[in-house]
């Protein structure tokens, strides 16, 4: 049996208990590698049961807590002990501050924290991050401008929950998104649910004319996910939805069908690894994301496939510095059809470059951008970045061939610059201009307004 018991070793050589004082706006470029909180957690319980010592903890008093609760501290830092009377105590076998701060500072609901451990108690003074904020997008190039409003709250009932609720007109199409997670639904597991209408005027490439289609899409889908460790996590989800392509020009010699309605079933299973490490405005680490999912044509009985890797990494860069590149790799079945899943879009992939231009049954897009921070207030609550960027990709045609990937024909490439108003009250909050030219064909230009970095 394992005990824990209040008690406070005033001996101990952790950080904990050793007077140590951990200041905000400390962010080191490079923490020290600390032994795996898994590995040193199982190494007390192991010689808890062997030899019968207890775990020295440390009690933990918070300040700056509103919507909060100690349960979802104990969930994401396993330093962090909750007993029944709901004290917080921290085990100071797991102890070290540096890496402790740095993961308060990771999680979305706090933008600071500062850390004092003297007299037997360890107080963390916490700065909260907003979480509650508006979503606005703006952009598009002549004739086909996106706008959207919405907001985002992503500390729902202080444990991490999700709500996303926004409208979005692209080119007169009327848009929502109504979505729900909870990630602290039964211990590890989780849920979420999503209902989508999007809807846009999509150009459908034909071998012998381009056609304008207005496409609509109504999606109703769930989720259940399961955390494999303190930041990774398997998700297995599905949706039915239907898809409506309706001609610009019915009646007209111009290839396609005037109309189209198809009903699918989508089933998915994606894994998310997030190893990135907030310095307020910058990152830096690594976020890898991976999926497969499988769409069924309730018309027709075949299925179609499709995969996606999403890798990003970030680079600190001298003290106001920050690296940040994207690759994207996607493959799907290999039908030849005007209706690829995989497009050329200003918002998705190619600032600059227009809406759904181009599509293809595989795709590589590598994002590159320099992020240079101008400007800073005195409190760092606002921050003003200037941004140079290239955005890169090639497609596989419908029906083509794997060359066709490294086709020039099939090359597309933007380069660009843009500006980012952030707030460092709230994680990834704040508004971004980008403007992007072809670099093959100057005339190709256009700009992208958003909430947040691009990537």
């Amino acid at each position: 049996m394992i005990f824990l018991l209040k008690y406070s070793s005033s001996d101990s050589s952790t950080a904990a208990a050793t007077g140590t004082t951990v200041p905000p706006n400390h962010h080191p470029t490079q923490l020290p590698k600390p032994i795996p909180v898994q590995l040193k957690l199982v190494t007390s319980l192991l010689l808890t049961m062997l030899t019968g010592t207890v775990l020295a903890q440390t009690p933990v008093t918070l300040e700056g807590l509103k919507r909060t609760q100690n349960r979802y501290l104990t969930e994401h830092l396993p330093e962090l002990h909750e007993d029944a009377h709901g004290q917080l105590f921290l085990i100071d076998s797991l102890a070290d501050l540096p890496t402790l701060r740095q993961r308060l500072l990771n999680l979305p609901p706090f933008s600071d924290a500062e850390l004092d451990s003297r007299n037997d108690t360890l107080r963390i003074r916490i700065r909260r991050a907003r979480t509650i904020y508006p979503l606005l997008g703006f952009g598009g190039v002549r004739n086909n401008v996106y706008w959207q409003v919405g907001v985002h709250d992503f500390h729902f009932r202080g444990i991490g929950q999700q709500i996303t609720a926004y409208y979005q007109n692209n080119a007169g199409e009327h848009n929502f998104l109504l979505f729900h997670r909870n990630p602290m639904w039964r211990g590890r597991w989780g849920y979420a649910a999503t209902l989508r209408r999007y809807a846009a005027v999509e150009p459908v490439h034909f071998s012998n004319a381009t056609v304008n289609y207005r496409y609509t899409n109504h999606d109703a889908g769930v989720a259940l996910s399961h955390r494999l460790a303190t930041r990774s996590e398997l998700e297995f989800g599905g949706s039915v939805f239907r898809e409506n392509y309706r001609k610009n020009e019915p009646e007209s010699d111009l290839p396609g069908p005037d109309e189209l309605q198809l009903d699918k079933l989508l089933l998915k299973l994606s894994l998310l690894h997030d190893r990135r490490d907030y310095h307020y405005e910058r990152q830096g680490g690594t976020l890898l994301e991976a999926s497969a999912q499988t769409v069924l044509n309730f018309s027709e009985g075949t299925p179609f496939s499709i995969a996606f890797l999403n890798l990003r990494h970030f680079r600190l860069v001298g003290p106001r510095g920050n690296l940040a590149g994207r690759v994207r790799l996607g493959l799907s079945t290999n039908e030849n059809s005007p209706f690829a899943p995989f497009v050329l879009d200003s918002q998705l992939n190619i600032r600059g470059s227009g809406n759904r231009i181009d599509r293809g049954t595989a795709q590589f897009v590598f994002n590159l951008e320099y992020r240079h921070t101008l400007w800073r207030d005195a409190r760092n609550n606002f921050v003003v970045q200037g941004v140079a960027f290239s955005d890169f990709g090639s497609w596989r045609n419908p029906g083509g061939a794997f060359r066709d990937l490294t086709d020039p024909g099939t090359f597309t490439h933007f380069v660009g610059g843009g500006l980012r108003l952030i707030s460092n009250k709230a994680k990834n909050a704040g508004f971004r201009l980008d403007y992007g030219v072809d670099r093959t064909n100057g005339t190709n230009r256009g700009f992208v307004f958003g909430v947040g970095q691009y990537f």
